[in-house]
């Protein structure tokens, strides 16, 4: 069964509460409804759900105008985009600004095994067998298992090493891995 995460004051933020002083409790309701479609999608759309608009409309219980008032509303908040095909039966595309601040976050890839990590840098990285293969860099690998680093933390790593290093080696992935677990530590400190 998908599932939604709601933050505990969800019906505080500025959404819910512009929402709901604008369409009552019924445009609240709409706007569960709306996480509901959101969660229930596929989640490796990002937040882009393509339903036909009787969807749509028969999931929120509104008429065409209601339904583009309500869109419409919630594109103005900066909350969702839609659009629609113009030939028949295009599906209503509704994208979520902020699909992930919804949706459970899923469970970190954690490797076990240095080989895990050198499979990894050579498909994700396009890194050499000369330089995985070496016996230093297999004792970095290692380290990675031992400390629990995840496939999470080595993307950001990647992403932040990537605009200063031309060629990401392991050893600039280590440097700036440790740097994002700073980061992580002093914001978990704050």
């Amino acid at each position: 069964m998908p599932a939604l995460s709601l933050p505990a004051n969800f019906s505080a933020s500025a959404v819910a509460s512009r929402i709901q002083g604008r369409y009552g409790l019924a445009g609240f309701a709409r706007l569960v409804k709306l996480l509901e479609i959101l969660a229930s999608s596929d989640i490796a759309s990002g937040g882009i759900v393509p339903l036909p608009k009787s969807d749509w409309r028969d999931a929120l219980g509104v008429s065409d105008e209601e339904l583009y008032d309500f869109l419409g509303a919630l594109m103005r908040f900066g909350w969702l985009t839609y659009s629609e095909g113009d030939e028949p039966g295009a599906p209503l595309v509704v994208v979520f600004c902020q699909a992930d601040d919804y949706l459970p976050q899923p469970e970190p890839i954690l490797f076990t095994a240095a080989d895990q990590w050198v499979f990894w840098c050579e498909t994700e990285l396009n890194m050499r067998r000369e330089v995985t293969g070496d016996p230093a860099v297999r004792a970095l690998f290692r380290r990675w298992c031992a400390s629990n680093v995840t496939v999470t933390e080595m993307h950001q790593a990647c992403e932040e090493a990537a605009p200063n290093n031309p060629e990401l080696t392991p050893y600039a992935l280590h440097a700036q891995l440790q740097a994002v677990r700073r980061m992580r530590l002093e914001k978990a400190r704050a």
